[in-house]
């Protein structure tokens, strides 16, 4: 099943309902940045990213490249770009491109807000189902139009 959530634009084939579901978010968003404290928020949109990450379980996988085709697969289903994985001594970095834009202006940057806190929560959620420890953490900041992720110490 092919999931179409959040497109950047209309094109053929997509679900009617898309772009309202995007209006959605987008609102829903602006709401909790506006109405919750940062943390707070951050803890929020994290919360929805585990339980995306469950939408694609991942026990079991133990060849970094089968887990970035599973992870990106995922991701390209809901139209929300790929991903890039290096496996390093002290932590797994992920850059996540191609993510989808905010369908209005956001002055208050909450989509990215979002789309931050809900990729940390689904990467730190898939980590940890491949047997991550509780000293390792994981971490995510923006670089232009492309996250990125660090899991580790």
């Amino acid at each position: 099943m092919k999931l179409h959530a959040f497109p950047s634009s209309r094109s053929e084939g997509e679900q009617s309902g898309a772009g309202g579901l995007a209006l959605f978010a987008m609102m829903t968003a602006a709401e909790v940045c506006e109405g919750a404290p940062a943390a707070q928020s951050q803890a929020f949109f994290s919360a929805i990213g585990r339980r995306m990450a469950t939408l694609e379980p991942l026990e079991g996988v133990s060849d970094a490249a089968v887990l970035c085709a599973r992870i990106n697969g995922f991701w390209q289903d809901l139209g929300w770009g790929e991903i890039e994985l290096t496996v390093g001594d002290d932590a797994i970095v992920v850059h996540h491109r191609n993510l989808p834009k905010a369908l209005t202006s956001d002055q208050q940057d909450s989509w990215n807000t979002m789309l931050l806190g809900l990729l940390q929560g689904a990467y730190d959620a898939w980590f940890r189902v491949l047997g991550s420890g509780p000293a390792l953490h994981t971490a995510g900041h923006w670089q232009g139009d492309i996250v990125e992720l660090r899991h580790g110490r």
